[in-house]
């Protein structure tokens, strides 16, 4: 049986091609910062998102613990989404690793409500406690990949009132490709932000996390004590320049191909049956009485996905997926609801 994994875009497998460049890559011991491909990434990343430095990390959770151990002290009040990934999907890293406490507010937009941020700010700095940062994702992926625009983002400016925003942007290119909008044009008003690699751009691994000189300074530090000091980190960096490169650009198909799944499950199943709100990137959720059930009824007919903590199925389109397997996919998940 053929399977469709719609798991995640992390399942993607490195092309011919990708991993062809990346056998070529001029490599160095990055812990010394002597890796021309790892500077030659942080410098490409750096100049798509409007920063002045970068630092290469293993992951995306990787990447929001340094760049939160860099920004913040233990103790400190963070505000992040009601269903944010630092929130939800780092296994609590962030008060683990950072010692801080994490304030949840309203996501349905997709984003942190600029009003319930607002009144946290004052609250806290009433108690002589401010607030020490606000984190934003995007895309947000509980919501569906809502992306966040430029307009969002001052909002949440404004009512940050100089709370200092960090941007999980580990589907910022998916928000970028699908607003029409320039990754940096999406990150201002952010002191740092951090970019995935393996996710929509099918690279093997590994983010980049972006800001001023003077951060990246602290965050090579904090990543060493995370114990993310790399060595000959070139070969996976070289995955990461050419996914830049040439697969940027392809994420408008995943976008277009999750259209296409959410479409044929809608003409033939009513509401009641599987519940699909509107799809902005490459994340499809789908509402069903009994999820659990339904995951393991899909993965019996050949299609893989993952249930939310609301109980929604998450279908997510990537690189490694046709036209032909999102139909097959859609005819066999039509059967099985």
């Amino acid at each position: 049986m053929h399977v469709v994994d719609l798991r995640s875009d992390t399942v993607t497998k490195p092309s011919a091609a990708m991993r062809a460049f990346m056998m070529e890559a001029e490599v160095g011991d990055d812990g010394y910062g002597e890796d021309p491909s790892v500077a030659e990434l942080e410098r490409r990343v750096g100049d798509l998102v409007g920063f002045e430095a970068g630092l290469f990390v293993a992951s995306g959770t990787m990447g929001n613990q340094v760049a939160l151990r860099s920004l913040t002290q233990p103790g400190d009040p963070v505000i992040v989404a009601a269903r944010a990934h630092l929130l939800q999907f780092e296994a609590g890293a962030s008060a683990k690793n950072a010692g801080i406490q994490l304030l949840s507010v309203e996501d349905s937009r997709g984003y942190p409500d600029p009003n319930q941020v607002r009144d946290l700010v004052r609250q806290y700095r009433r108690i002589h406690n401010p607030v020490r940062l606000i984190a934003v994702e995007n895309t947000h992926m509980p919501s569906g990949g809502v992306p966040i625009g430029s307009e969002a983002m001052a909002s949440l400016v404004e009512a940050a009132d100089g709370t200092p925003i960090y941007i999980d942007g580990a589907r910022l290119w998916n928000a970028s490709v699908a607003l029409g909008a320039e990754p940096a044009v999406l990150c201002r008003g952010a002191v740092a932000v951090s970019t995935c690699l393996s996710k929509g751009l099918a690279a093997p691994m590994g983010s980049v996390i972006s800001g001023s000189a003077e951060f990246i300074q602290r965050a090579r530090v904090e990543r060493a004590r995370l114990g993310g000091r790399l060595r000959q980190a070139g070969l996976m960096a070289a995955g990461g320049i050419f996914a830049l490169e040439h697969h940027r650009p392809r994420l408008a198909e995943d976008h277009r191909r999750a259209q296409l799944l959410a479409s044929r499950i809608r003409t033939q199943l009513s509401p009641t049956v599987a519940d699909i709100p509107e799809v902005f990137t490459n994340i499809v959720l789908v509402a069903v009485e009994n999820p659990d059930r339904s995951v393991q009824a899909l993965a019996e007919r050949g299609v893989l996905c993952n249930v939310l903590p609301t109980g929604q199925l998450r279908l997510v389109t990537h690189a490694d997926l046709d036209d032909e397997a999102i139909e097959l996919a859609a005819s066999r998940i039509v059967a099985s609801l």
